[in-house]
């Protein structure tokens, strides 16, 4: 496809990427500060990053800060180690000009799967304009707390797509590279065996192991396999702490059954929600039932044909699309800044919302069962801010776990829009 933008239009969007970024630094990116900690922790002091009690930062102006525990893998926080040397400011923008920078990579990523769709700019930046909107208080969050998701979502779909262009030692790469971040893109190794990508699978676990154990060099053979050892003690789905979630602000579905379905009391927030008293056991079970039943899901997507390539792009898109959008559901100590994860299904939903919208010459004669839940997605996910609707009915959409419901809102208008109905405007007129 054609360049979209001039060189003065590409120099007018930088120059908006760093007043952004700039913008967003005040906010001090809390968790960012965590894995910069933890590089020093590994690299200075060689003690345990995944012990509470050893995440002391000295920063180099001498200043000493306790952080929460670093959850990730040991190169993640070792590659950042000389990020971490420059000025506190300067290295949080870095950081936030990544994630800007990024998300712009993930819209024109997005775009390469749909050329006839989006390949004009008016139509582009409509598409983007509405996704952006639709997912603004996600992507806010992201960039306000230091989050690694935006960079996971990118990832994730680059390797999608350098696969589909033969290229998969780079797509097992960039796979990797999303694992040794944050370890649930490892369960879309499975995707790519079903769809008979037996290569970008083989060429992640090369490129994992090889990150894995690149810290060697750094901190030595022992100290190293000790920090794997923590690393895994963290990130185990078997842990007590992933069972019986009772933290304020998570919202995948072990917090929201249990929220629902017995007496557990939140962490922080007081009242009646539980619909009935379950004990914890059967609730663990039903939770288990359920992620099983979106894993299952899956196959509504792929049509149930396993171990069968594709070429179809929108097909893929809207395949892996749902596997991101499952993500911060089934997966354990997820907040809101992981529901990003939806950003491809929200993209993918926006290209319908605007074709249909010129088509039919209004977007309010979409069909309503499209319509309304991307209408319900929308109020329950970004218009629940504090900022919005106070701290007081804030602490209750925490509490009655209100972004889970829009989620679900989001997944019963992506079941419904299947490829075939994504047309360019000339074929979508009768």
């Amino acid at each position: 496809m054609k360049e979209l933008f001039t060189l003065k239009q590409n120099l007018l969007i930088f120059l908006f990427l760093i007043l952004l970024s700039t913008g967003f630094t005040t906010q001090q990116a809390a968790d960012y500060r965590i894995y910069v900690a933890a590089g020093r922790v590994m690299i200075d002091d060689k003690t345990n990053p995944y012990a509470d009690e050893d995440m002391v930062e000295t920063e180099p102006d001498g200043i000493v800060t306790p952080h929460a525990q670093y959850r990730y893998a040991p190169i993640f926080g070792i590659a950042l180690y000389p990020i971490s040397l420059l000025p506190k400011q300067l290295y949080i923008f870095l950081w936030l000009f990544l994630n800007a920078f990024l998300l712009l990579k993930t819209l024109l990523l997005f775009r390469n799967f749909f050329p006839k769709l989006l390949e004009s700019k008016k139509a582009f930046l409509g598409v983007c304009g509405i996704s952006l909107i639709m997912c603004i208080r996600l992507i806010g969050q992201n960039f306000e707390l230091g989050q690694t998701t935006i960079i996971l979502v990118f990832l994730s779909f680059y390797s999608l797509y350098l696969s589909k262009q033969n290229k998969p030692i780079l797509g097992g790469l960039m796979l990797s590279l999303a694992i040794i971040t944050k370890i649930m893109p490892l369960v879309l190794m499975a995707y790519f065996v079903y769809r008979k990508d037996f290569k970008t699978p083989v060429y992640t676990i090369a490129w994992t192991v090889f990150f894995v154990f690149l810290p060697i060099i750094f901190v030595g053979y022992e100290y190293n396999n000790f920090l794997i050892q923590e690393w895994y003690g963290i990130i185990n789905p078997m842990n007590k702490e992933y069972t019986l979630e009772t933290k304020t602000g998570i919202y995948n579905l072990s917090a929201f059954i249990y929220a629902y379905f017995t007496e557990m009391p939140d962490q922080k927030i007081s009242g009646n929600r539980s619909l009935a008293s379950l004990s914890y056991e059967f609730a663990g079970t039903i939770t288990n039932v359920v992620r099983g039943l979106f894993i299952l899901f899956t196959l509504y997507f792929t049509k149930w044909n396993p171990f069968k390539s594709i070429d179809d792009y929108k097909q893929l898109f809207w395949e892996f699309g749902y596997i991101s959008l499952a993500f911060p559901l089934i997966f354990p100590a997820q907040n809101k800044y992981s529901f990003y994860y939806m950003f491809p299904a929200i993209f993918y939903l926006s290209i319908y919302f605007y074709t249909q919208s010129k088509s039919l010459g209004s977007w309010k004669k979409i069909k309503p069962s499209i319509l309304i839940p991307l209408a319900l997605y929308f109020i329950l996910t970004n218009l629940t801010s504090s900022n919005i609707i106070g701290k007081a009915l804030y602490d209750q959409t925490q509490y009655f776990k209100i972004i889970t419901f829009g989620a679900i809102a989001l997944l019963i208008a992506y079941i419904q829009v299947k490829p075939s109905m994504l047309q360019p405007k000339a074929t979508n007129k009768q």
